[in-house]
């Protein structure tokens, strides 16, 4: 199995089980903020006959003194997949915090690619904040930029 994909299986399987255990402790410190909807991420896929590349949402977590930011996206191509890198700018618009993340993650069928940047809740900053994520998606032959896309998140 692709190292990649244990790594980030592994990852969202260890933040659901340490946000599900705190919140079933009571710990008043974890919560799911929620499902935030992206617009206009579509591109083709670098494996063109594939799936399209489409993120839709960020999905955002909270727990103790860090917030979880996860998009996903698909591949259906068995056996070749891609590689997704994507640039996350994030800036709070009541403080003026911000700051930028880089994610590399391969996506290979059946799984689905994510991307998960964990950033401290201080350096985001409460309140809304703003993301704008720029992809590139390539194979062994091309590459191929997404759209730009943004969302606005509150982080509590």
């Amino acid at each position: 199995m692709n190292p990649h994909a244990v790594a980030t299986r592994l990852g969202v399987a260890a933040l659901a089980a340490a946000t599900a255990g705190a919140l079933a402790a009571g710990a008043g410190s974890a919560h799911a903020d929620g499902v935030y909807p992206l617009t206009s991420c579509l591109a083709a896929s670098p494996n063109i006959v594939d799936m399209p590349y489409n993120p839709t949402r960020v999905i955002v977590a909270q727990y103790a003194d860090d917030t979880y930011l996860t998009t996903e996206f698909n591949s259906v191509w068995v056996g070749m997949g891609y590689q997704s890198s994507m640039r996350l700018d994030y800036r709070n618009l009541r403080t003026g915090q911000r700051g930028t993340r880089f994610s590399t993650r391969n996506v290979s069928p059946p799984y689905t690619g994510t991307h998960v940047f964990t950033i401290r809740t201080s350096q985001l900053g409460r309140g809304p904040v703003s993301l704008t994520l720029a992809t590139t998606n390539r194979n062994a032959l091309i590459s191929i930029p997404a759209p730009t896309c943004t969302t606005v998140i509150t982080v509590r």
